[in-house]
């Protein structure tokens, strides 16, 4: 299939006997089926599906698995349409053999469609997992012989890059995943990860191997492809993702540098050092992941690989979404098991993909469900690489004599073994990436953390990793020391003796002491080894209660430190630690790693695991309170594994109720405290509990009532009230800090800066236990008393938040309501349940603020349908307004119809505002009354400017503004300055509209409401564009964007976006301002703002429009329409019709122009609207090219009405003399 440049494609036939491929009929047009909604669909189908798959996105993924068949069909319908092409497709198939598509193009987004979906009509299978294989190949490149690749054994370079660091949490290693799965091929396959991910490291390692004779016949680069820009070397190329050899933005690899950070490196660069050492087969997990559009999300790949191709490498895999590592392995292992059997790289990629389809389960949130990521994998090759070498056998079965003999010779479990996982270790792929790259820096690690939370496991799990990757010089080189109490080998002296032992053997035993240290210290210098010491804190920090090992002495202490030293200082080998303290007193040089809970996607995959065994507990996963009890959790890896099995006995929400200290837990498994520490929660907790004092331990009791976090200026507050139980009063903050320090050098908190800590899951269930048993009969009351005290302070907490976010310090209050977003919503229902309605509206403020600036417009509700719930009577009429009730009311439901306006659900909107003001009508005047009439007032006339209807909104704003005025109410006024403002720029009146922002930021910079600052910026920034002044608006935006970014106001960081792209527009840089537009969209897309995305969708079209593609801009232009004419945007459907009308326009097509421009001015019945834009007076110009009869005509057809007049009046008037300067700087001066 030649997916030709003029947008046809001309399909061939190549019989397997016949020299070369014919032509089958002629090109034909090919329309491609799918919708930029579609692809974003598909995406999100594939990457963020099973995330969470319960709710709307339950039902949408299930229409979206549904709509693939369909989807298949359509696009094989587009390649072959009934006719030669088709019928040549039926003759091959009939034939019996190998059947294979293979899709030739110049375009890297022509190939970065996703042709796998192909489905023949009627048949209901994809022709990828129907015998048919897919590839991809360069127009021109030809196709050459299959090539050998030499080597008996299979050698795969993994580079594995994040240059982000931590920030790359969301990249899964595929690495190890896939080692687990390498036994199952038949055949050795060597896996060596490249350390540091740099080019020069790649160049170097390559070479060293090909001279060695054991030259790497695979690399496997996993991180990120994205587009970068390369300087251009003439003019009139295309953008890098349409064209591979383009200049401008290309496919790029994201290498790390030597230091740390992102080296961007184009794709042709590394073709050049892989071609170099002579590397046949380059496989991507390059995923882009949304930081571009949909359009160019799905590109990058094909950028990439097509670049590769371009530049002499054979094959390239690449998957073209993000793939779950689980699903990446599976493929990979399948597609090494068929090259060892000798077959070619494109029936191994069949035979992987043909994996994914059998095995189509993936972990989520629900369990394990099905994903159709079989069409994932996608294969690009300019030759056929073969590997007739590798060796390929089963080992026979041992006979029990050979069993009894393995057995017995294999090492005795204890010091230097220990790497055996408890069950299988699950995820923690980014303190995979942050322990490794410590490790191999900074030589001396503490990887540190409250008990249970899976430090022992992750330490092992890092130590078989470099076993396995090249880490060490030799495998047996990872050496394990456990200093769990009782352990005889306790102190510094049996450390050396056992590494000493272990790699010398018994001659070792003959050294002395001093002897023995410099041997082992010069071994860790020159060579490189991996020592890992677990349950350190008893050395020091936390020696057992119960002495059965006493701590190391002082000088004891010093010889352990200076040890450790001396390896950071200047060594090849590295010592892991485990602990659940910090270890401070170890010195600066070592490296201290916090260890919290799995990610929400890897306590998914946990939970899958622990529950296997357990099939009656599927029911429970299908529940909210699941998720609920999952989110409660927080990927404490002990209290997962010893709670989630009571699921197959008890519901979700009782064990929920339990952790939380509501009711008791499950007996079984856990009651008690002299279990292991290791594997009893009781007894975990326990161990760190007894090292507080009496005092202390009853003290600490309260925070059994807290979710997630505690704050020390919190637990203050309540000590000073009246109402809290005797047993917690009498603390200052400062005294609550010092004991939560405590606590959390213990390993049962973790600090979070700011006097704020960390709860683990099951603590609070085991501070309740102990309340109860202390307080006896006591403690329900004691319970009620105190979260009373806790609603009233978290109401003052949230009533000073909201004034932090108003009085500017917004970055601080936001940070403060993302770590006690799960307490504030705890005192919300707690507030609700017990009618405390003034406390839950100044709680929910500030969480409402935090939703609405990160776009959690989906929480934001569900809390919505809660208090509305709570508060409204049975038939949903609200409660009087006058009351508390009321005006938690007033508050949920304006912010509701808020977030329509944003949705551009405006007829909502505006039914909402109307019911709120109808309600307030009702009461009697009061200064709190005539507020929310304001705010009424000034929400109505945004519905109205949002319609278009200016002088509406106008009348809104004034009447907002002076309800406002009359009670001093400054950051109101200011607020309604600010849209008087828009409403005189929309009108063109630049002067006034200016003069308007200048006094809403007036006050806003007085009271340091830097929200609002930043919205007053942007829009001096739109006022000096509109007049030409691009460096000024400039400034405006990037001084606006500042403070967005600094808020993480994502809303706010798109729009930003967008105007920058509009400067550059307007300077002519367009590939610039294409960044700009995509980096906006990509915003919009993820909060599902699709007003936003309609207008990324126009500028894109602009800018498409002005490089001349004319085919590409009326695209853009079409899928902005739709959204725009599915709201009801009037505005935006208004400016998109001229421009579809100019466009026509601009290609000679002016009967087609015509109509698209009277869609525009009908709109409106006021001719020239400002909405209109530029429609009007193109009217004009195409009345006095076709006549007014012809205008006539087109208008009765289009509107169903004869020409008004005042329509006939404007377009038949000439236009008018443009203005002077004197009198535009006379209009536009400010006063």
């Amino acid at each position: 299939m030649d997916l030709r440049s003029d947008g046809r494609v001309q399909v061939s036939s190549w019989p397997t006997r016949e020299q070369y491929a014919r032509p089958v009929g002629d090109p034909v047009e090919l329309v491609w089926p799918l919708t930029d909604d579609d692809l974003t669909d598909l995406r999100w189908y594939l990457e963020q599906y099973l995330e969470v798959p319960t709710g709307v996105y339950e039902e949408r993924g299930a229409r979206i698995a549904g709509l693939l068949p369909s989807w298949g069909e359509q696009i094989f319908t587009a390649v072959f349409p009934a006719g030669p092409a088709r019928d040549a497709y039926v003759a091959a198939r009939a034939q019996g053999g190998p059947v294979e598509m293979v899709f030739l193009s110049s375009s890297a987004q022509q190939l970065g469609r996703p042709w796998e979906l192909m489905t023949f009509p009627g048949r209901g299978v994809p022709v990828v997992l129907d015998d048919v294989a897919v590839s991809r190949s360069l127009t021109g490149a030809g196709m050459a012989k299959v090539v050998d690749v030499p080597g008996s054994r299979l050698r795969v370079l993994m580079v594995i890059s994040r240059p982000q660091g931590t920030d790359d949490v969301g990249y899964q290693m595929i690495a190890r995943p896939l080692l687990r799965r390498l036994e199952a091929v038949r055949g050795s396959v060597d896996l060596v990860v490249l350390r540091p991910p740099t080019l020069d490291r790649l160049r170097d390692v390559l070479a060293e191997a090909q001279e060695a004779g054991k030259p790497f016949q695979v690399v496997h680069f996993d991180g990120h492809g994205v587009f970068g820009q390369m300087p251009a070397t003439g003019a009139g190329c295309g953008w890098g993702p349409v064209m591979y050899d383009a200049p401008g933005p290309q496919g790029m690899l994201a290498f790390e540098k030597p230091g740390g950070g992102s080296d961007l490196v184009d794709a042709g660069r590394v073709a050049q050092v892989l071609a170099g050492s002579k590397v046949p087969v380059v496989v991507l997990n390059a995923c882009q992941s949304g930081q571009l559009g949909t359009r160019a999300g799905s590109q990058v790949e094909a950028a990439v690989a097509t670049r590769l191709l371009k530049e002499g490498c054979a094959s390239v895999v690449a998957m073209a979404y993000s793939v779950f590592a689980v699903a990446a392995a599976e493929f990979m292992t399948a597609f090494y098991e068929r090259l060892f059997a000798g077959d070619r790289v494109t029936d191994a990629v069949t035979a992987g993909r043909a994996q994914l389809k059998f095995n189509d389960q993936r972990p989520s949130l629900k369990g394990m469900l099905p994903l159709a990521d079989w069409m994932v994998p996608v294969l690009y090759t300019r030759s056929e690489a073969h590997f007739p070498d590798l060796y390929t056998a089963r080992e026979p079965a041992p006979d029990v004599g050979d069993i009894l003999t393995r057995i017995r010779e294999e090492p005795k479990a204890g010091q230097g073994q220990g790497l055996d996982p408890v069950g299988e270790f699950v995820g923690r792929d980014a303190d995979f990436y942050t322990l490794d790259t410590a490790a191999r820096l900074q030589h001396v690690v503490v990887v540190h953390g409250p008990g249970g939370t899976g430090k022992t496991e992750l330490a092992k799990a890092f130590g078989r990793w470099w076993r396995d990757t090249g880490g060490v010089e030799k495998p047996e080189w990872v050496l394990w020391h456990s200093f769990e109490p009782g352990v005889a080998s306790f102190g510094l002296d049996g450390v050396i003796t056992d590494i000493g032992l272990q790699v010398f053997g018994s001659q070792f035993a003959l050294l002395d002491d001093a002897q023995r240290q410099s041997a082992v210290e010069e071994l860790l210098t020159t060579r490189q080894l991996l020592l890992i010491w677990d349950n350190f804190e008893s050395v020091r920090e936390m020696p057992d209660p119960g002495r059965a090992t006493p701590p190391l002495p002082q000088h004891e202490q010093d010889r352990m430190r200076d040890f450790l030293t001396r390896v950071a200082a200047g060594s090849g080998s590295a010592v892991v630690i485990t602990s659940r303290t910090p270890e401070t007193w170890l010195g600066p040089d070592v490296r201290r790693i916090p260890l919290g809970g799995l990610t929400s996607k890897d306590a998914t995959a946990y939970a899958d695991q622990i529950l296997a065994p357990y099939p009656a507990a599927g029911p429970h996963r299908q529940t909210r309170a699941f998720a609920d009890l999952m989110h409660w959790l927080d990927g404490h890896a002990l209290s997962m594994r010893l709670t989630l099995p009571h699921l197959e006995t008890t519901t979700a929400q009782h064990l929920l109720s339990g952790l939380q200290g509501t009711a008791a837990l499950p007996v079984g498994g856990d009651e008690g405290t002299d279990g292991d520490r290791s594997t009893s929660l009781s007894a975990s907790i326990a161990y760190s509990f007894r090292h507080l004092s009496p005092a202390d331990q009853e003290a600490l009791t309260i925070l059994s009532l807290f979710h997630g976090v505690a704050d020390a200026d919190v637990l203050g507050i309540v000590s000073s009230l009246a109402e809290t139980p005797e047993r917690f009063r009498g603390r200052t903050a400062q005294d609550w800090a010092e004991l939560l320090r405590r606590s959390a050098a213990l390993g049962l908190l973790t600090s979070l800066g700011a006097w704020q800590f960390r709860i683990p899951p099951a603590l609070p269930a085991h501070l309740a236990a102990r309340w109860r048993t202390r307080a006896a009969g006591a403690h329900a009351g004691e319970r009620d008393a105190a979260l009373q005290a806790l609603v009233l302070v978290y109401a003052d907490f949230g009533a000073w938040l909201s004034g932090e976010i108003q009085r500017g310090n917004a970055q601080f209050a936001l940070a403060l309501i993302r770590y006690q977003q799960r307490m504030l919503g705890s005192m919300v229902a707690s507030a609700l349940s017990t009618g405390e309605w003034e406390e839950a509206r100044s709680i929910l403020q500030p969480l409402n603020s935090y939703w609405e600036m990160t776009g959690l417009a989906q929480e934001a509700q569900s809390w919505a349908d809660r208090v509305l719930l709570a508060v409204e009577a049975l038939d949903g009429a609200p409660p009087n307004v006058a009351t508390p009730e009321g005006g938690l009311w007033v508050f949920v439901a304006g912010s509701q119809a808020n977030r329509q306006v944003e949705a551009g659900k405006l007829d909502d909107a505006e039914n909402t505002y109307r019911t709120i003001l109808r309600a307030l009508h009702d009461q009697a005047s009061s200064s709190g009354q005539r507020h929310f009439i304001a705010v009424s007032y000034h929400q109505l006339g945004m519905v109205a400017q949002k319609r278009g209807g200016l002088r509406e909104a106008e009348d809104w704003y004034r009447k907002s503004l002076s309800i406002r005025e009359e009670s001093r109410n400054l950051p109101g006024m200011a607020s309604s300055y600010h849209q008087l403002g828009m409403v005189a720029q929309e009108r063109g009146v630049l002067g006034e509209a200016e003069d308007w922002y200048r006094k809403s930021l007036s006050i806003e910079q007085e009271l340091r409401i830097r929200p609002r600052m930043a919205s007053s910026y942007h829009q001096l920034g739109v006022v000096a564009q509109e007049r030409g002044r691009l460096g000024e608006a400039e400034d405006w935006y990037r001084k606006s964007l500042s403070i967005k970014e600094e808020l993480r106001n994502l809303p706010g960081m798109a729009s930003s976006y967008h105007q920058l792209g509009m400067v550059a527009q307007e300077r002519g840089v367009l590939g610039e301002a294409e960044d700009w537009y995509r980096k906006s969209l990509s915003i919009e897309e993820e909060l599902r703002n699709r007003p936003g995305v309609a207008s990324s969708y126009h500028q894109l079209g602009v800018v498409a429009q002005e490089r001349g593609r004319l085919g590409e801009a009326e695209d853009w232009y079409r899928k902005c329409l739709s959204i725009d004419e599915d709201l009801g945007n009037r505005p935006g459907m208004a400016i998109t019709y001229a421009q579809l009308g100019l466009l026509a326009g601009a290609q000679d097509d002016s009967d087609t122009a015509l109509p698209w421009v009277i869609k525009c001015v009908a709109l409106f019945d006021e001719i020239p609207h400002p909405m209109t834009g530029p429609g009007p007076k193109y009217l004009r110009l195409l009345t006095a090219l076709l006549g007014i009869e012809a205008v006539e005509r087109a208008w009765q057809q289009q509107t169903g009405n004869p020409l008004p007049s005042t329509v006939r009046a404007y377009v038949l008037t000439p236009p008018p003399d443009p203005p002077t300067d004197t009198d535009t700087d006379a209009e536009e001066t400010p006063s």
